[in-house]
């Protein structure tokens, strides 16, 4: 068995990387082993040169946070968390991660779309026309006193005409570049950064937990057609809206499935690990046939041996006015002129909110669309139980990292962060993953 991290400093492997997924009900730790540059296949066609470090899920970790009524898990219960959570996952990895990136949950997101006008010198849009302009938009990408993790282009326009994508080689006087920039607050990266350090770790790149969530779990066409990914975690729910295969709006609302359980402790008297119990084994977002009539015990708080009854159909009834709340809520997020523009006609719900019996119908109905349940695509060497709807934003993190990584910039243009300065290293990491795609 490899020591633990508390066994004393190990030599770190440097084709080990770690994700770490920091939530309000657990942490998830993946550790995935990066292959040797080759061929590029499927989804990762589009990487410049066919370079394609192929990922293999070697190690997997997860700890559970302690239920409160109000305040979230204090600092020690997360930096335990961690600790546990990584040494697990290094364990069956067999090896210590050399590099670890790090999800920024949706609720601290702020997203802001930009627009460049830029002159076209030579009357024909080159490759430094299309740099410059999108240098520039990520240069405006957040505000000031948030960090950069996202800057990346929607659409593009010659002299007014919507081209959408590839500009390069067009004529005209002026390009015109919307963009996305997805920024969090300096203090929200500082204390994730000081916290992993507690933990003898060193935070390699952060990434927005709804966006990490998509790319694991939406499929392209849905991108191309219009799609919002809904990620239900304990205390928020994070979203990802795409449009014409770009991210158009990311973030989220603070209400998760936790609220859900905190509903029936209260109402039934119960304590909150039994209340989650009951909720996982026994709750549904919906009303079946004869739930009237299978009834539930609830031992009650502060009176030893004393339990009441209630039926199925009344817990349900608890319920489903939660979930309803929780994607009207992250739809009030959406600006209407988003919504216009994109003609959303179908979601996608992940996260450990997502498994609870009739959330897509309960979504379908709130946000007057088709959903389906979101699950982990594949990765090779991954346990059956990775491919839960609740590690999707861990197993998004390995995957981002690894198609936009190059020379350690992420897809999502996240800035390495030092837990002190919180100084900003880098803001064009999407911006030169882009260009590497496309040209």
């Amino acid at each position: 068995m490899t020591p633990s991290r508390k066994g004393g400093p190990r030599r770190k492997d440097e084709t080990l990387i770690a994700a770490l997924d920091i939530g309000a009900s657990k942490i998830a730790c993946f550790v995935a082993r990066l292959g040797e540059p080759g061929a590029a296949r499927g989804r990762d066609a589009g990487l410049a040169g066919g370079f394609h470090q192929s990922p293999e899920i070697i190690g997997v970790g997860c700890h559970g946070l302690p239920l409160r009524a109000r305040a979230p898990a204090t600092a020690g219960d997360i930096e335990t968390g961690v600790r546990s959570a990584v040494d697990a996952a290094e364990r069956m990895a067999g090896g210590r991660v050399a590099r670890i990136c790090i999800a920024a949950p949706g609720r601290y997101l702020r997203a802001r779309r930009i627009g460049v006008d830029m002159e076209i010198a030579g009357g024909y849009v080159a490759v430094e026309d299309v740099e410059d302009s999108l240098s520039e938009g990520a240069r405006l990408a957040s505000p000031a006193d948030c960090l950069t993790l996202h800057a990346a282009p929607i659409d593009f326009k010659v002299d007014g005409a919507d081209i959408m994508r590839d500009p390069v080689g067009l004529s005209g006087a002026m390009l015109s570049t919307e963009m996305l920039g997805i920024g969090v607050r300096r203090s929200v990266l500082d204390n994730l950064s000081g916290l992993v350090e507690r933990c003898g770790l060193k935070a390699d790149v952060f990434a927005a937990a709804p966006y990490a969530a998509a790319e694991a779990v939406l499929l392209e066409d849905e991108k191309e057609l219009g799609v919002v990914l809904i990620d239900i975690g304990a205390s928020s729910t994070g979203y990802a809206v795409y449009d014409n295969g770009a991210l158009i709006d990311a973030g989220g609302a603070p209400i998760g499935g936790g609220h859900i359980t905190k509903d029936i402790a209260q109402i039934f008297g119960a304590p909150l690990a039994h209340a989650e119990r009951v909720k996982t084994l026994h709750g549904a977002a919906l009303i079946g046939p004869g739930d009237e009539h299978r009834y539930l015990e609830f031992p009650q708080l502060g009176v030893a041996g004393e339990t009441a009854r209630a039926s199925r159909a009344d817990l349900c009834e608890v319920i489903i006015p939660r979930m309803e709340e929780i994607f009207e809520l992250v739809a009030r997020q959406w600006p209407e002129d988003l919504v216009r523009r994109a003609g959303l006609r179908r979601a996608v719900i992940t996260g450990g909110g997502s498994l609870l019996v009739g959330a897509r119908e309960i979504a379908e109905r709130a946000l007057g669309v088709k959903a389906r349940l979101g699950r982990p695509n594949h990765f090779v060497g991954a346990p059956e139980a990775a491919g839960a709807p609740g590690f999707a934003v861990a197993a998004g993190l390995i995957r981002n990292y690894v198609e936009f990584n190059g020379e350690h910039q992420s897809a999502l243009g996240a800035a390495r962060q030092s837990a002190h300065v919180g100084e900003r290293a880098s803001l064009f990491g999407g911006v030169e993953a882009w260009l590497r795609a496309k040209f």
